[in-house]
């Protein structure tokens, strides 16, 4: 039953991935919920769609613990003035996406103020701070997950856990691209270099890459190598990174600088139209598998951070396809990188090499193991329970 309301409600996204998924599922809530208008912390996929922005994502893009500490001041104020926004307007409820760092502490307020908040993609707390459950299952009316292995953990600590689907399934098994539909041509070998989406991760990673891109193409001179920037980043922000301004090539193909052709968005075409890729942890090791893309996963923090990240992260595995297959299926380089033994390893994997058929049938079988229809699930299970809590209805 669809609700009928002339009400708001906050939806907060925290990062670039969070931004896609909360923009979808703007979009399911719209059809079940037509009358409730969406207003938050958005990204430009979130205002593509219509939600009317308290702040951006921009303001939050920060990885590491030092880091955020450096920028707590900032986050402070960006909390202050969605909570004033929220005091006027008094939402009926809150959908925070991932980003457990700011969107607790929201979440706590939130709370304190009567509004039911759902958290979309759970928090991997089973990773890092199973001491931090029970704000989940104090401040939270529900957790949608998208990980199928992580129902048994939330359940066990009293957490009300739906497992949804996979929302990233969703997005990329129809995707269609060609080297041409982002200005190339076929047969060219094309390696993909997703560094992640904050300018934080950026300034650790991009070094690094840079030396794997330079052994790539002392082996293969003809390679190309494409980053994706994305979207809410600038050239300018990426150019005192690389040492030197950026070449406009041509409006297609954006810029030309270190060695690598760099577009502005459209991740998941580059990692579809690429031989294989070289992946920051995170949410694109995921959508890489899913394109059916080898790949070798990269991760570099402040030292400081990572050290703590050491002590705090109890995990085999860092990247997704790993821990959803609890399995080595992609080889993870972390903080003290030998950029040749990665380049050596992402060409094996961009050849029709055993290491390559391998990794491709995990991926199959990682595949088998998700669910469509994530969005639809998610607005769904909100719309019911909004009904029976707000007794909103036609």
């Amino acid at each position: 039953m669809p609700v009928k309301s002339s009400k708001n409600y906050l939806i907060s996204a925290g990062e670039f991935s969070g931004d896609l998924l909360a923009a979808d599922l703007v979009q399911a809530l719209r059809s079940a919920a037509p009358d409730f208008l969406p207003f938050g912390i958005v990204g430009e996929t979130m205002l593509s769609v219509g939600v009317t922005p308290l702040a951006s994502i921009s303001e939050l893009s920060v990885m590491g613990i030092l880091e955020v500490a450096k920028r707590i001041a900032d986050i402070r104020m960006l909390e202050q003035r969605v909570l004033a926004w929220v005091d006027r307007a008094n939402p009926q409820f809150a959908i925070l996406v991932d980003f457990p760092g700011f969107h607790f502490r929201l979440a706590d307020q939130l709370k304190l103020r009567g509004i039911p908040v759902y958290q979309y993609v759970a928090p991997k707390v089973w990773a890092w701070g199973k001491k931090r459950v029970h704000q989940l299952r104090e401040n939270f009316v529900a957790v949608l997950g998208i990980l199928p292995f992580e129902e048994e953990f939330f359940l066990q600590h009293g957490v009300r856990y739906a497992y949804v689907g996979s929302p990233h399934y969703d997005r990329i098994r129809t995707l269609k691209a060609t080297p041409e539909d982002i200005g190339f041509k076929t047969g060219q070998k094309i390696i993909g270099f997703l560094p992640g989406s904050r300018l934080s991760e950026l300034k650790a990673i991009l070094p690094v890459m840079i030396e794997i891109r330079k052994h790539i193409t002392a082996k293969e001179p003809d390679t190309i190598c494409l980053i994706p920037l994305a979207s809410g980043l600038q050239w300018d922000d990426v150019a005192p990174i690389v040492g030197q301004e950026g070449v406009v090539v041509d409006p297609t193909k954006g810029w030309k600088a270190a060695g690598f052709h760099w577009i502005t968005g459209q991740s998941l075409e580059v990692m579809k139209v690429a031989q294989s890729a070289v992946v920051a942890s995170g949410t694109a090791t995921l959508e890489c598998a899913l394109v059916g893309t080898p790949m070798a996963v990269v991760y570099v923090m402040n030292e400081i951070s990572f050290a703590l990240a050491k002590r705090a992260v109890d995990l085999k595995w860092v990247s997704l396809v790993n821990l959803l297959m609890n399995q080595e299926v992609v080889k993870e380089y972390l903080q003290h990188i030998d950029a040749l033994v990665v380049a050596d390893d992402v060409l094996e994997l961009s050849a029709d090499s055993a290491a390559r058929r391998q990794m491709l049938g995990h991926f199959e079988q990682l595949i088998g193991r998700l669910e469509p229809g994530a969005t639809k699930r998610a607005a769904e299970f909100i719309c019911a329970d909004i009904i029976e809590r707000r007794g909103l209805y036609d």
